[in-house]
């Protein structure tokens, strides 16, 4: 356990260099320039426009990051060849990716925080005041994201960076239309197409399931026991994800 907080800790100071955190500063002036015209165009519904907009940007950016770090951190001592030099300690793969993984996640945490503090100073100065739907919005943004980071590690650990980041942005496109698709499989009423559906629904994570953005927007905190399985729903996806990672991690040869 050692190696793989000490390995998450160097995962950090990988991404913080990265100077992926300055997207930041992009997304505080996106929002405060987008909030201004939208100013000029709404009557008296701008903090709710401001916190439907900006809790997609949370979302857009926080998966774009999730996808390039997840992505390049491992592709990275590949082609360098420094996981050599990793794996000639006492160092397990599975260890290794672990590490990886969890200091993607803590820096995915620190960033989806950041996002929302400045979010929520700018839905409240245009009159809208956070509340927990707001928080629980924001947070369920970034168990997402730990899920969609363990996607990006699973098609690393096989494949190139191109299309690694190929198939994640592909999973996290499909993640968020499985549903309607299952359903629109069913009352298609052509098997094949409805048996392609379903297998996608079941195969693929159903990212929907962290979608509270519109309870934010109506103040409408999730029950405990809703956030509680959405997070269990994550966990589980992540756990098998990572498992597989390191099946596929420990029989690769890097030669």
């Amino acid at each position: 356990m050692t190696r793989i907080l000490a390995i998450a800790a160097v995962t950090w100071r990988e991404a913080v260099r990265n100077r992926v955190l300055y997207s930041l500063l992009f997304f505080l002036v996106l929002l405060l320039a987008v909030s201004a015209v939208l100013d000029q165009m709404t009557m008296g519904q701008n903090g709710r426009v401001v916190l439907d907009l900006g809790l997609g940007l949370v979302h857009a950016f926080g998966a774009l990051i999730a996808i390039f770090l997840g992505v390049a951190v491992i592709s990275r001592e590949i082609s360098r060849k420094t996981l050599h030099v990793v794996l000639a300690k006492p160092v397990g793969r599975i260890a290794f990716l672990l590490g990886k993984y969890l200091g993607l996640v803590a820096t995915l945490g620190v960033i989806v925080a950041a996002m929302g503090a400045v979010l929520t100073g700018v839905a409240a100065v245009f009159g809208d005041l956070p509340g927990p739907a707001l928080i629980q919005a924001v947070g369920m943004i970034w168990v997402e994201l730990a899920v969609l980071t363990a996607v990006a590690v699973f098609f690393a650990a096989f494949t190139g960076p191109f299309l690694s980041g190929m198939f994640t942005l592909g999973v996290f496109v499909i993640g968020h239309l499985t549903p309607g698709l299952k359903s629109l499989g069913e009352r298609s009423g052509d098997a094949l197409v409805a048996v392609v559906s379903r297998g996608l629904y079941y195969a693929l994570p159903n990212l929907e399931t962290f979608d509270f953005k519109a309870r934010a927007l109506y103040q409408a905190p999730a029950t405990a026991a809703t956030t509680t399985l959405a997070v269990l729903y994550a966990a589980a996806c992540a756990a098998v994800l990572l498992a597989a990672a390191g099946l596929v991690f420990t029989r690769r040869d890097f030669r």
